[in-house]
């Protein structure tokens, strides 16, 4: 593995974003927001992403500096079209009016279409935690998701994220997919040679197996959220919020159907619109109390909630510095040299995770 430290590799990623055409400060925020996910521990949605961005590019199916449109606006709503810009600067366009929005009518919802990638989701939830409001972001994601009962991949993987202003800790978020694990986490465990329980992946005739390889290329299928029995309520959930970013916002998200297409819903709260501020912020922590109170199972040392896995990750990481695969951080040495990016300052060390690392195990992950 490689070792590097979260400045060098934001100045880096920015550097060949720069040199693949994009505008030095947006290059800078897409940076940030892309090393802000390695730094939760969200690898699979960080700088391993630089290869299929640049490609991209070249290709045309994304635009730097293109700017939202607005198509559709009503008190509470807005619908924009993404023009192909960098998912990440059109979703902070659009969410920072969505917030706009929620402070006169109360809460508010936008859609955006023709959007590209957006990476952790997760971030957009987050950004309404400076205006202390309650955030709310979706997207269908990739089709991954065998539907209840089928075997063929069907249904999106639909991440979904709520965040939620709390008092003495830190924000409460909900950052998921309604399927076992992200697309791209796949890949990283398929390139770390890692198993995964059964009951996450079947195959192309519907027999469950432990191998990341094997859907990474293409085979076979995830099984929908829920404990053995109940993976009709992952389907059910899937399917809505594949509506609410999918056929709502003008598109069809099916396997038949381009994923380049899928849209982006976003959501904002007042609070204080409901309640007073601190009334609701002691009342977050009341329930977060609760839940820590209970008497814990058997090998679990603590009760943590959503979102306070990545807090904890945050810092650490900010430490110690980022543990990048060596296959994976060699594709994006390999992007930069290719376009000219000097490479020799952003080479890291090298570093080894032990088996029982957090970050290189599943066990406390919340995806």
């Amino acid at each position: 593995m490689v070792v590097i430290d979260d400045a060098s590799l934001r100045e880096f990623t920015s550097k060949i974003l720069v040199a693949a055409g994009t505008e030095p400060e947006e290059a800078d925020w897409v940076a940030d927001c892309l090393v802000l996910s390695n730094l939760k521990g969200v690898d699979s949605h960080g700088v391993q992403q630089i290869p299929g961005y640049v490609k991209a590019i070249e290709d045309g199916g994304l635009k730097p500096g293109s700017r939202p449109t607005l198509i559709r606006e009503r008190a509470a709503t807005t619908f924009y079209d993404g023009n192909w810009g960098y998912g990440y600067s059109v979703a902070r366009e659009v969410m920072d009016r969505t917030m706009e929005k929620a402070r006169d009518a109360g809460s508010a919802f936008s859609g955006i279409r023709n959007i590209h990638h957006i990476g952790r989701v997760g971030k957009w939830a987050e950004i309404a935690l400076d205006r202390d409001m309650i955030g709310i972001a979706s997207q269908p994601g990739g089709v991954y998701i065998a539907p209840w009962g089928g075997i063929d991949r069907k249904l999106p993987i639909a991440p979904i994220a709520f965040a939620v202003p709390c008092g003495k800790y830190k924000p409460i978020v909900v950052d998921m997919s309604l399927g076992p694990i992200a697309g791209g986490r796949t890949g990283i465990l398929a390139v770390r040679g890692q198993k995964v329980p059964l009951g996450w992946y079947i195959d192309d005739e519907g027999k469950p197996h432990d191998d990341p390889a094997l859907f990474r290329d293409g085979k076979g299928a995830q099984l929908p959220l829920g404990q053995e029995g109940l993976g009709y309520k992952g389907m059910a959930l899937s399917m809505m919020l594949n509506l609410l970013a999918g056929p709502l916002l003008g598109h069809v998200v099916t396997r038949d159907h381009a994923f380049k297409r899928c849209g982006v819903f976003l959501g904002a709260i007042d609070i204080e619109a409901f309640t007073p501020l601190e009334t609701f912020k002691e009342g977050v922590d009341a329930l977060i109390d609760d839940m820590k109170s209970s008497r814990l199972a058997p090998g679990f040392d603590e009760i943590m909630v959503p979102g306070e896995p990545e807090w904890r990750e945050l810092e650490k990481r900010g430490r110690e510095g980022l543990y990048l695969d060596d296959e994976i951080y060699r594709g994006i040495l390999e992007t930069a040299e290719r376009l000219g990016v000097d490479t020799s300052k952003y080479r890291g060390r090298p570093g080894k995770l032990d088996i029982g690392h957090p970050s290189y195990t599943l066990k406390d992950k919340y995806r």
